[in-house]
């Protein structure tokens, strides 16, 4: 159950991240926000990024158990 609520969580911030344009690839750091007009690659790479580890992932941990 956790695990899909991890899901849900992560689904709501990749939708806020495609409406707003930005995404978070670090924790520190000067380009620690990516925007989709200036840096497509990296901003692409991080929400990719973040469908795997937020999705993929926990449905992996759910199913597997």
């Amino acid at each position: 159950m956790v695990a899909l609520g991890f899901i849900v969580f992560t689904v709501l911030i990749v939708i806020l991240e495609l409406w707003l344009g930005c995404a978070v690839i670090g924790w520190s750091g000067d380009n620690m926000v990516v925007e989709r007009e200036r840096n497509p690659g990296p901003y692409w790479f991080a929400i990719s990024l973040h469908c795997l580890t937020g999705v993929a992932l926990p449905l992996l941990f759910h199913f597997s158990a």
